[in-house]
């Protein structure tokens, strides 16, 4: 099993047993840590507690190899090498929109700083181009 290892002052502080594959993304939402795998789930680990593993997201066919929560904290973006970007409600298991508009890997997420549920996915090489969601509607924005 992966292990993600919490570090302070050079000294470690926690271990926290992770998934199968090796962790490909982090992403940060206040006290929880999710992490993405090679082996296609994300884990979400509650650092406050023992039994820090409190749910596992499993929308992808292949490596989650892209991890970002919104600045709000209530959504986070998910993308893997199967062209999929996923935008999952926190605290539900299934993502609220499957999204497979890119042609290529979902490796570049981020959320709007200025402009709620706005989120921008960047595609690989055989898709090279940058989409903005509205992730309220799941729609593709227009410019």
């Amino acid at each position: 099993a992966g292990q993600l290892c919490v570090l302070n002052r050079q000294q470690q502080v926690r271990r926290l047993r992770s998934q199968s594959g090796r962790v490909t993304s982090l992403a940060w939402n206040q006290h929880m840590l999710s992490s993405g795998s090679m082996d296609t789930s994300i884990f979400n680990h509650d650092v406050r507690i023992a039994s820090h593993h409190i749910s596992t997201l499993s929308g992808h066919t292949d490596e989650v190899c892209g991890l970002k929560w919104s600045p709000d904290g209530l959504q986070l973006a998910s993308g893997g090498n199967d062209n999929i970007l996923n935008v999952w409600d926190a605290g539900r298991e299934t993502p609220r929109y499957t999204l497979t508009d890119h042609q290529a890997a979902v490796k570049a997420i981020a959320w709007c700083p200025f402009q709620a549920r706005t989120l921008a996915s960047g595609g690989g090489t055989a898709d090279r181009c940058i989409k903005l969601w509205n992730t309220e509607t799941g729609a593709l924005l227009q410019l």
